[in-house]
């Protein structure tokens, strides 16, 4: 339940970003906050994608629950709501 109303807080700022797009006056300070906002998003996924792929060239494995997984696989079983795997 916490992190349906998070998701809706986060959406509904960003309509009221949007929003002030549509008005004259905001409408350059809105942009510079969503282009500012997409390339930073896009920016810390690529540090995680990058990261990702280096650990796994190396082959670094941890046994554990959760001491081998690394963040993108964390974001993935919390976005798809998936259990976590027990070895």
């Amino acid at each position: 339940m916490r992190g349906k109303v998070g998701a809706w807080a986060i959406f509904l700022a960003c309509l009221l970003l949007l929003s002030f797009a549509a008005t004259t006056h905001y409408s350059k300070t809105a942009d510079l906050a969503l282009i500012t906002l997409r390339l930073a998003l896009l920016a810390v996924l690529s540090i995680l994608v990058v990261r990702e792929q280096w650990h796994h060239r190396d082959g670094q494995r941890q046994c554990g629950t959760d001491a081998g997984d690394t963040i993108l696989q964390r974001f993935r079983r919390w976005y798809y709501d998936e259990q976590t795997h027990l070895r």
